[in-house]
């Protein structure tokens, strides 16, 4: 009877296993470095930076539209109104291309309820950006993002 205790893999088992294991490791790859993946454009890294009255402007979301179809980056600007933006990866970039862009920061007014059984109440949010620069059709900001062309400065008025 074939027990935990007498049990042993064929030597030609293991190799299989150890083949297997190996090349699974080869294939992920050890790096953190960001490689090209079939069908995907080639993105270049894009650094905006977003003020308002000339002051940065934290937490807000930046978006770069495609004019012509394509694909869309977002962002986040950092406390010093500075975003990285994405594509498809965290901080991957933009697809060189032309951009409508849109800036937006909305803060919580009022949240929802705190009682369990109470039924839900939507949350109020108010802008602290003039809205026109919410939408692509009435923002009047662009990007032209190439090889070299990466960095964007964004001075907002009322």
């Amino acid at each position: 009877m074939l027990t935990a205790r007498n049990w042993r893999p064929s030597v030609g088992k293991a190799a299989a296993v150890g083949v297997i294991v190996a090349l699974s490791l080869c294939l992920s790859g050890c790096g953190s470095g960001k490689r090209a993946v079939p069908g995907r454009p080639k993105t270049v890294p894009v650094k905006v930076t977003v003020k308002y009255k000339g002051q940065p402007v934290a937490e807000a979301n930046v978006q770069f539209l495609p004019t012509s179809g394509g694909h869309a980056a977002t962002g986040m600007t950092d406390a010093q109104g500075v975003a990285r933006l994405t594509t498809f990866e965290k901080n991957d970039g933009v697809v060189p291309g032309s951009y409508r862009v849109t800036i937006r920061k909305s803060v919580l007014v009022e949240g929802g309820s705190t009682d369990p059984d109470a039924p839900p109440v939507p949350a109020k949010y108010r802008d602290e950006l003039p809205t026109k620069y919410a939408a692509p059709e009435t923002s009047g900001l662009t990007a032209e993002v190439t090889e070299s062309t990466t960095e964007f400065t964004f001075e907002l008025t009322d």
